[in-house]
């Protein structure tokens, strides 16, 4: 999500099937943020920003999408696929098996991970993943992470 002086990896997969014009709403679901206070508000800020550009409106109740992020600034960590609401997200194309979702990975330092999940269907419809992009200092990261919020958003909502 985030830009640095080296070229961003940049990753973004959908839902093939979803139809992203019926979403309207949005609301925040379960992350695992930056350890860093004020560099998990910018990064929430820099999301939230994006996505209202995009047309969505932030809804405290009963959103259409759930939009989490998994940050890793300091340490390789295991990441299991983000849970909505109470339980595990269902991985692209399984609306009932958490199995694919259960499988830990590894993720680098530095990485920011977006999901949006559909809390109708319980699926994740939208995935994206930027890594070696955190640093430690929040106040120089500022504008970087408008940056790259806007690279990893820049193609949504896919075109169908």
């Amino acid at each position: 999500m985030l830009l640095c002086a080296c070229a961003p990896d940049i990753i973004v997969d959908y839902d093939k099937s979803t139809d992203f014009s019926r979403y309207r709403t949005y609301g925040w679901g379960k992350s695992t943020p930056a350890k860093n206070p004020n560099l998990d508000q910018q990064i929430v800020q820099a999301i939230d920003d994006q996505i209202t550009r995009k047309g969505l409106t932030k809804a405290d109740s009963d959103p259409d999408l759930l939009i989490s992020y998994h940050a890793a600034s300091h340490e390789e960590i295991d990441y299991t696929e983000a849970s909505y609401a109470s339980g595990m997200g269902p991985a692209y194309g399984s609306a009932e098996s958490t199995s694919a979702s259960s499988t830990p990975m590894r993720v680098k330092v530095g990485t920011v991970i977006v999901d949006m999940y559909d809390p109708k269907t319980k699926r994740n419809v939208w995935h994206s993943a930027g890594s070696g992009l955190l640093g430690d200092d929040s106040g120089k990261m500022s504008g970087e992470i408008q940056k790259g919020a806007a690279k990893m958003f820049e193609k949504f909502p896919p075109s169908q």
